[in-house]
């Protein structure tokens, strides 16, 4: 039902492109089928990848940290270990894959660095919507900077997986969100929005992220 992307094109944000077809009221086709639109939600994709955030630190597992952060997002809570490594984490969330400008990498990186030294712990850039429909989990390594083991990148399915100890955490997360964004709407006076198309819906979701996290 949804085409396969062409090698060179960039995925959907299916989060992005179902939160915009409640709020404008419109099918989720005809969304899909003009995702030209996403030229002009810059905003609202935005929003989405602060309330990952949000949704992220909701996790028992997970400490938003705030404009006292050190200059990231999240830190794993009190007395909790990454499994891997058997020590706590710290986290940047974005929304997207290429979300960064690329002349903003190497101070991302950086940051990322002296977290991970100075709290003997291992630093990840949560990249929600990946690049491919793959899970990942590897050392993050923008231009300019050499590999570090304790300087990762991982996909939002993995990402998500963690925070609550669900491999199906994120699509669960995806399933609920036409009812959130319905009850916004009405919390705000605004009349139930078009059903979402529930096949259309799974289709984007299937064609965006992968069926488990990285191991």
């Amino acid at each position: 039902m949804f085409a396969a992307r062409s090698k060179d094109s960039l995925p959907p944000d299916p989060f992005t492109l179902v939160a915009q077809a409640k709020i404008l009221d419109e099918p989720l086709r005809a969304i899909v089928d003009f995702d030209d639109l996403r030229s002009r939600n810059k905003s609202l994709s935005n929003a989405i990848g602060l309330w990952h955030q949000k949704v992220l630190g909701l996790s028992e597992r997970l400490v938003e940290l705030g404009s006292n952060g050190g200059g990231v997002d999240l830190r794993t809570a009190p007395g909790v270990l990454l499994p891997s490594w058997g020590k706590p984490g710290y986290f940047e969330v974005k929304n997207r894959f290429n979300t960064i400008k690329a002349s903003d990498e190497k101070d991302l990186w950086d940051t990322l660095k002296l977290l991970a030294q100075s709290n003997n712990a291992v630093s990840y850039l949560i990249q929600v919507i990946p690049s491919k429909r793959e899970p990942y989990d590897h050392p993050w390594v923008p231009s300019g900077r050499a590999a570090d083991e304790r300087i990762r990148c991982c996909d939002g399915v993995t990402a998500y997986a963690f925070a609550f100890d669900r491999p199906t955490a994120l699509h669960e997360l995806y399933e609920a969100l036409p009812a959130v964004l319905d009850n916004v709407r009405l919390e705000h006076g605004l009349p139930l929005a078009t059903a979402t198309d529930g096949e259309l819906a799974e289709d984007l979701f299937n064609s965006v992220f992968p069926d488990v996290p990285a191991e």
